[in-house]
């Protein structure tokens, strides 16, 4: 049977400001951010396989294997858009954390649409397979643009952001996962949006290729609630930095932490002192 491999690569938010809860349209209840998100050189592997059933597989036990799974619901999607009614095997080699707000599951339906696209010999336009990305989640549409972009997500404003910045990272990776859900509780919308001038300052300094601006203007308003239910989280942020770390902030939702690697900062060090699973990472 034919198949087609694929590196499923993700990101991780420099920026992040939670502007509203959208009240009316097309994506009430949803939210509009204002995000900047950054390539990393960490990836999953997906493989599609033609087959008369659909069927996924991953040997992590977080991963759902039924059509709950964001791989298969990205096969239906592709389906569902062409009026066709094909099948595959999808296997996903996880190495992107779960829950992690690094976005593995949607760069995995990005890739997924991609590799059936060459599977099935579709010869989909990237606008059609962004338009098919939207419907599985709003986080989606980026891994079909390049590099670094700024993205408000449900107000479908994507901009790619030209830069030549490279960063090395050290990601660490907590025993316990924040879903989306859990991270919009108890949002106090009054203290968000307050760094919405970092935000547009790091669009600049990353343009300008002016690293040290960047760094300066990290921040993520999911900070704000997450910590409150998950301190531990905010542990972690401060010793990245008494480590020597540049900066340090949570990446989207949670509860991946980063910590921005200088000269000073000593990547086993880090490992040794934090107590969880890291990893070192790199922009790509």
């Amino acid at each position: 049977m034919k198949t087609i491999t694929g590196k499923s690569y993700t990101r991780i938010t420099l920026a992040l400001d939670i502007i509203e809860k959208i009240g009316s349209g097309p994506y009430k209840g949803y939210h509009e951010l204002s995000i900047i998100k950054h390539p990393i050189d960490l990836f999953d592997t997906i493989t599609v396989e033609q087959s008369g059933t659909t069927e996924i597989r991953c040997d992590n036990p977080l991963v759902p294997l039924d059509k709950t799974n964001i791989c298969w619901r990205a096969l239906d999607a592709v389906n569902a858009a062409l009026g066709v009614s094909k099948n595959a095997i999808i296997r996903i080699d996880k190495k992107i954390p779960v829950m992690g707000g690094l976005a593995g599951g949607s760069a995995n339906a990005a890739t997924t649409i991609r590799l059936l696209d060459q599977l099935w010999d579709l010869r989909l336009s990237a606008e059609t397979m962004t338009r098919i990305g939207r419907t599985l989640g709003m986080d989606v549409p980026y891994f079909f643009s390049e590099g670094t972009a700024f993205d408000t997500e449900a107000t479908d404003v994507l901009e790619s952001i030209p830069t030549t910045l490279h960063f090395d990272f050290v990601l660490v990776i907590p025993d316990f996962g924040v879903s989306t859900k859990e991270a919009y509780l108890n949002i106090d919308y009054g203290e968000t949006r307050k760094n919405l001038e970092k935000t547009r300052a790091m669009r600049i300094a990353l343009a300008k290729n002016d690293a040290t601006s960047v760094i300066e203007n990290m921040h993520n308003d999911f900070e704000l609630s997450v910590f409150k239910r998950k301190p531990e989280l905010e542990r972690i942020k401060s010793r990245l930095i008494e480590l020597g770390c540049a900066n340090a902030v949570m990446s989207g939702s949670g509860s991946t932490m980063i910590g921005v690697l200088d000269s000073s900062a000593d990547p086993e060090k880090i490992r040794a002192d934090i107590g969880y699973t890291t990893m070192i990472v790199s922009s790509r």
